[in-house]
């Protein structure tokens, strides 16, 4: 096993143990969710939903509301622009990408957006999907 795989391992533990130890405290049920849809960050910016937890093959995923906008951030490593793929399957953005050698998939929880409004734009191994609220 590679360095790279133990990390991703080592981290994938760290982060169940924190869903575990956050989410059986003070919040029952969804009402953790307040939390998250409520807080601005240091740009002005109204976090959505909080990162989600990566495993090997699923990239990091950032979702935020910015103005009339919400913006979709993942990390795509190694990927080139042609071989991503995007779709909106109800109020999910699903992302592929990726060839035989390295592959991505995820999927990120969106609040109600035009999915028709759906631009993207890839550089540096970072994709930025952003759709206009409906």
């Amino acid at each position: 096993m590679d360095m790279v795989e133990e990390l991703d391992k080592l981290f994938d533990q760290i982060f169940s143990r924190m869903d575990r130890e956050f989410f059986s405290g003070p919040f029952p049920g969804s009402e953790h969710r307040a939390f998250f849809d409520n807080r601005e960050n240091t740009e002005g910016t109204s976090a959505i939903l909080p990162p989600v937890r990566r495993s090997f093959g699923e990239p990091v995923t950032e979702v935020h509301q910015i103005g009339d906008e919400v913006k979709v951030v993942a990390e795509l490593p190694g990927a080139t622009d042609d071989e991503i793929r995007l779709s909106v399957r109800g109020n999910s953005l699903i992302i592929d990408a990726g060839d035989a050698d390295r592959h991505y998939h995820t999927t990120a929880a969106l609040p109600a957006v035009d999915s028709a409004s759906m631009k993207r734009s890839f550089k540096n191994g970072i994709l930025e999907v952003t759709f206009r609220n409906s």
